[in-house]
């Protein structure tokens, strides 16, 4: 992608993003070695944010409350190569992690994978008022959790009674009310949670409702208005000190009417539609950790159900799509004389199926995937300094087809990894690492059949499934620095650095190619195998903090090519650098805070997308006393009302947004 206008832009933005971060407003030093203690749920392995191995980010409860974000991309987008992806209405957004998205970065929640994906409809359908967390790997990750994973895995991690009560505490719950100016947004949502010597249960549940959004230049995007309604239910049986047993039940319901590409405005290509979309999911999960140190085991069995109900407006169509996944996760940890083992075994079923009404209309796969694999990771101490993590996954995919006579096809996919941490002194920390991963062709991109569109009297163009499609395979190789200091410029403070260099080949990209040959009289729409393309890029990370001050500043960029013809790959984000500042006042009881967003511009063939610059401000207040559990909070996004668009969108995003927050525990 050229970027050369980009490097010119920030020579003359660095300075002041610095500045920012000395002079802006203020965060708590605690902040950042409590962030490094936080599990990284994706890496399987139960290493802290500190200890893993990978390149990766962590969102906890306390920042999701004091950012209010949306939607779950949005919950990153300060994080460097983690961009927001499907366009401003946030029930379709979803990350992009470092250029890729959507079916190529593998979504979890409680360890149960989200494979629904359908056309234009949006596959993140957890509410952030459910999590306790969510945490990314960046880069493939194809020896832990097989396919899907070769853009990275978002881990989202739901609430629990027990871990809600304060100590000593049997019975609480929390209210909270938030409103947002760009869409008149209003939503609340409420818990009640308890314990007793071996049951805790929680019971959520919110509400969402908003307007059509004001844009930065004072217009509104039409048909962004939407509705939404969920909640969680989750039960722990503490059956003695080794064994916990969980069962859990969520569901959401979004309803609105939007284009029937939500990343586009309605026009003749992308029709009006009512939609309702309902997401239903269910997690078995039983612990076993017994004072041993062989084993420390994890099962969890799941159900998802995602049902998409659709009426287009102007053709009185209605359309229906069914997707659902059964599912099994085994995973042991086993610490060893010699060093450590992770092993396990995944498996899962998807099946999809759909109505169209009307004449001339796709006709959706009755489709069926089976995948079942089993893995390995060993970390193995060499000498004081360095260890090393070989991993090895087998994956078996079946699929086919019930109304394609001829479908069924298995395959068998094996994927490695091999990471070399170098621990050089006690305040530096270099990591190599080598990963593969591979994602397997969906229902929809092998067997979708019927017409895609009308060309009028001339016939219509029509989809022509591919069942030889070949899976998509990436290969990673990534280098990483972490560097530590205390008291550098002050007593108690730190000063915490990280850096990483990467490099993912993805071949066999699945692409929809959309054949126009007049000529021949040829119009269909087929999925293939078309490019071999090359991603390179890094992040860096900066944090400072001292007492009650917190700074930090980041720059992430990926830049990608097709292998073949040299040519810039389309829909990689812009080069982001950010600037952050947290200041704690009035004894720990106010946090105030400070982002500014820099994103540099993007040329691609006859297109350009400028750059922009954000600013975003927020406020936290905790009381104590006879206020205790009362929180209130303000956030102002794009301070200055900046109408602006991200790369490759078509729509341009929300204007100044100021969203407040109360809530209330007991």
């Amino acid at each position: 992608m050229n970027r050369a206008n980009t490097v010119a832009c920030l020579s003359g933005r660095k300075l002041s993003l610095v500045a920012l971060a000395v002079l802006g407003l203020p965060a708590q030093a605690t902040d950042i070695s409590q962030l490094d203690e936080v599990l990284v749920q994706a890496s399987r392995d139960q290493s802290t944010l500190a200890g893993s191995k990978h390149s990766a980010a962590v969102v906890t409860r306390q920042q999701l409350d004091e950012q209010q974000p949306d939607s779950v991309a949005e919950a990153f987008k300060y994080h460097p190569n983690i961009d927001i992806g499907g366009g401003p209405r946030s029930s379709n957004q979803q990350p992009v992690i470092r250029g890729l998205d959507g079916n190529r970065v593998l979504q979890l929640v409680d360890g149960a994978r989200q494979n629904f994906v359908a056309g234009h409809r949006g596959s993140y359908q957890v509410a952030p008022e459910l999590l306790k967390q969510v945490d990314v790997i960046m880069g493939p990750a194809g020896s832990l959790w097989g396919s899907g994973a070769i853009g990275g895995v978002v881990a989202q991690t739901t609430r629990s009674g027990r871990e809600l009560l304060s100590e000593g505490q049997n019975l609480g719950g929390y209210i909270t009310q938030s409103h947002g100016t760009a869409a008149e947004q209003n939503r609340t949502s409420a818990a009640l949670y308890g314990a007793g010597e071996q049951l805790d249960l929680l019971l959520n549940g919110y509400y969402r409702d908003q307007h059509d959004t004001r844009l930065g230049s004072d217009s509104n995007l039409s048909y962004s208005a939407e509705r939404e309604r969920g909640g969680l239910i989750k039960l722990g049986w503490q059956l003695d000190d080794a064994q916990r047993l969980t069962l859990s039940h969520r569901q959401s319901e979004t309803t609105g009417a939007v284009p029937g590409n939500p990343e586009a405005n309605v026009d003749s290509s992308s029709p009006l539609v009512e939609r309702e979309s309902a997401d239903r999911g269910s997690v078995l999960g039983y612990r076993l950790n017994p004072d041993s140190g062989l084993v420390d085991l994890e099962l969890t069995l799941y159900h998802n159900r995602t049902e998409v109900d659709e009426f287009r407006v102007l053709k009185n169509q209605r359309d229906h799509t069914d997707y659902r996944t059964l599912g099994l996760s085994l995973v042991n940890r086993s610490q060893l004389d010699w060093g450590k083992l992770t092993y396990g075994l995944d498996g899962y079923q998807d099946k999809s199926q759909g109505s169209r009404e009307g004449a001339n209309r796709p006709t959706p796969a009755d489709g069926r995937s089976d995948i079942i694999g089993s893995f390995v990771q060993v970390e193995v101490p060499l000498g004081d300094a360095w260890l090393l993590l070989p991993a090895l996954r087998y994956d078996h995919f079946s699929t086919e087809a019930k109304n394609l006579a001829g479908s069924k096809r298995s395959e068998s996919e094996l994927s490695t990894s091999l990471a070399l941490s170098w621990q050089a002194t006690d305040w530096l920390e270099v990591i190599a690492r080598y990963d593969e991963a591979f994602r397997a062709p969906t229902s929809e991109e092998l067997y979708t059949s019927g017409t895609h569109f009308s060309l009028g009297p001339i016939g219509n163009n029509v989809f022509v499934p591919n069942p030889d499609l070949r899976p998509e395979k990436a290969a990673s190789k990534e280098l990483i620095v972490r560097a530590g200091f205390d008291d550098v410029l002050a007593d108690n403070d730190s000063l915490r650095l990280s850096a990483s260099m990467f490099r993912n080949d993805v071949d066999d990209f699945i692409e929809q190619k959309v054949i126009m040959d007049f000529r021949n009289g040829v119009f269909e729409t087929r999925y293939d195998n078309v490019q071999k393309a090359v991603l390179r890029g890094g992040e860096l990370n900066l944090d400072y903090a001292w007492q009650d001050l917190e700074l930090g500043l980041s720059y992430g960029r990926t830049a990608g090519k097709d292998k073949h013809t040299g040519a810039d790959l389309e829909g990689i984000p812009a080069d982001k650098w950010v600037a952050r500042t947290d200041y704690w006042v009035f004894d720990s009881q106010l946090k105030l805070g400070a982002r500014m967003t820099y994103a540099g511009s993007v040329h691609f063939e006859d297109r350009a997308y400028d750059s922009y610059t954000l600013l975003d401000l927020g406020a936290r207040w905790y009381a104590e006393g006879a206020l205790s559990g009362l929180e209130l909070g303000v956030t102002v996004d794009n301070l200055t009302d900046r109408y602006y668009r991200r790369a490759f969108n078509e729509l341009y995003e929300p204007g100044r947004n100021i969203k407040l927050n109360a809530l209330y525990r007991f």
